[in-house]
Parts: structure tokens; sequence; C-alpha cells
């Protein structure tokens, strides 16, 4: 099940789980991080003793995680789950992630991201190239000895493999198209509709903990020019705490970012005619005509 951040896509899956037998597999290139809750949007522990949730809190924020590794764990706990007699519910927004698992993916291609695209060029943008440069070296010091570091646009695309697919990107790793049956779920919503929603959300962030879990990231000596505490929230909250922002603001670029992203989103998504997408309009995602909708595709197409 996939759609852009804030639409519902946790409360539709545990929903659906009611429905039919099923593990998730979280495809969200955040929530790989441990001690990053809040701003992610993991699904809290409650919903994780509700149904079992797979792919989170994977490394820490200072360790560098790739699609690759994503990719392969997931192809691994798909047939595990299966073999339990449960459906493997794949959940998330990061598009590539969903795609490596579902059409294959060869990691010496041309991978990109819309979320890891938007936020290097904003770090260029704030820190200056050599910056950029030396996150290089750090991250693939082989690609960094082969690119032009004088270049933005090639700084830029050789970082965003490098945080992508990580060495895997000078080999030949990848995998094949999923061979077995598969149902493609989208949920959506009018544009404004989303919009309120993810304003509410980043409001709800900044008063329901952002701030303490943040600080406690750079209690621990994190840098905040990490790819991980640069995401939605996390670089805002960093900010206020710095006293360079008040909390108005903080929130509202937030909130602005993450629209940003949404519409990214939702232009990844698009391309692909095989989703069958559920609009949603501003009902709540655990409304029963939805529930009931995608637990009758899920078993015509799956379990029929």
């Amino acid at each position: 099940m996939v759609g852009p951040t804030a639409a519902g896509k946790t409360d539709l899956s545990l929903a659906l789980a009611d429905q039919v037998s099923c593990e998730i597999l979280v495809a969200d290139s955040r929530q790989v991080y441990r001690g990053m809750d809040i701003a992610t949007a993991k699904a809290d522990a409650v919903a994780r003793r509700r149904v079992p949730h797979h792919l989170l809190d994977l490394v820490e924020p200072d360790q560098p995680f790739t699609v690759a590794q994503w990719a392969e764990l997931a192809r691994r706990l798909v047939p595990e789950i299966a073999a339990r007699g449960r459906l493997p519910l794949v959940v998330g927004g990061t598009g590539l992630y969903v795609t490596a698992l579902v059409d294959g993916f060869t990691f010496a291609s041309q991978p990109w991201s819309p979320e890891v695209r938007q936020r290097l060029a904003a770090e260029l943008e704030a820190e200056g190239l050599p910056v950029l440069a030396a996150q290089l070296a750090r991250l693939d010091p082989a690609s960094a000895a082969r690119t032009d570091l004088r270049n933005p646009r090639r700084v830029l695309r050789a970082l965003e493999r490098a945080e992508l697919v990580g060495h895997a990107a000078a080999g030949t790793v990848g995998f094949d198209p999923y061979p077995g049956r598969l149902a493609l779920l989208g949920l959506r919503r009018p544009l404004a509709v989303l919009d309120r929603r993810i304003g509410e959300r980043a409001t709800a962030m900044f008063h329901g903990g952002l701030l303490d879990e943040t600080r406690a990231l750079l209690e621990r000596g994190l840098d905040p020019a990490l790819p991980a505490l640069t995401g939605h929230g996390y670089a805002e909250a960093a900010r206020h705490l710095a006293g360079e922002w008040s909390l108005e603001e903080a929130i509202e670029v937030t909130a602005r970012r993450i629209r940003r992203y949404a519409r990214r989103q939702m232009s990844w998504f698009r391309r692909d005619r095989r989703i069958a997408w559920f609009d949603a309009a501003d009902r709540p995602a655990g409304d029963s005509p939805l529930v009931q909708q995608g637990s009758d595709l899920l078993n015509r197409l799956l379990l029929g």
C-alpha cells in the first residue's frame, strides 16, 4: 500500500489487518533509524503488538542504510511471512523501496529518490559544495575519487547514489521482478485535505514530544547534519532548540517541506498504472467502506 505522507496508510493497513491475516513490511526510508519515532510517524507499540511490523529500527541514525540493504531484507521476509500463512503487506511512501521490491532493481542503474534529491539540493544551497564533497568522500571514497568535486551537479548525483545504494552501485547487485502475485493499492486524498492533514501532523509532532526526541538525539553527540537528522521535523526542531527559529516558524517550515515531499511522492506513484487508488476524500482511513474495498481487492487478487 502506497501513497503520500499523512494520507493515512498506517491506519488503513491496521484496519485491513482485522480483515486479512497479515504482517506489515514498512517501506519508509526514515523509519529504519532507531530513536527517531515521532517525525517519522512510526507505528506505536500498541499497533506493533496488534500486527507484526518489520523493517523498523534497523540502524542508528549515524549509520548508512541503502535501498539495496532494504530490498535484500524485504526479499527474505516475504517468503518467511507467506510460510506462516500470512499476507506480506508492504506499507510506505518511499517509492524507490517499493519499486525495488516489486519490479526488481539493478543497483548499477541510476536510482533516484525525491526525498534525498530535495534534501541534498537544500544542503548544497545552505552549506556549500565543499561540505557535500566531504560527505561523499566519507560515504564512498571510490566514487569521490571518480567525481569532479568542483561540479555541483556531479557531486549531488554521486552523493545521492552513495546514500541510496552504497558500494553496490559499482557492481551488479540486484533483484529480478517479484515473481509472485501482487496487488498494488494506493491511498490518496484531495490536495486541500492532504495539506490540512500535513499541517495538523506537523503541529502534533512538535507538541507531542518531537523536541524532546530531537534533544535526546543531539545529546548523544549526533551531528545535526547527518542525513537522518536533516529529515522533515528533525532539522527544524534542531534549529528551534538552537534558538534560531521560533516554535511557530519551525512548525510552518516543517509543514511546508512535508507538503513539497508529498507532491513528489504522488508524482512518483502516478507513473505506475497498476496501482488501484482509494479515494479517501476527508474520511478516516479506517472507514468501513475503504477497508472493505481493500479487503475485497486483496482477496480477489491474492487469495482467490
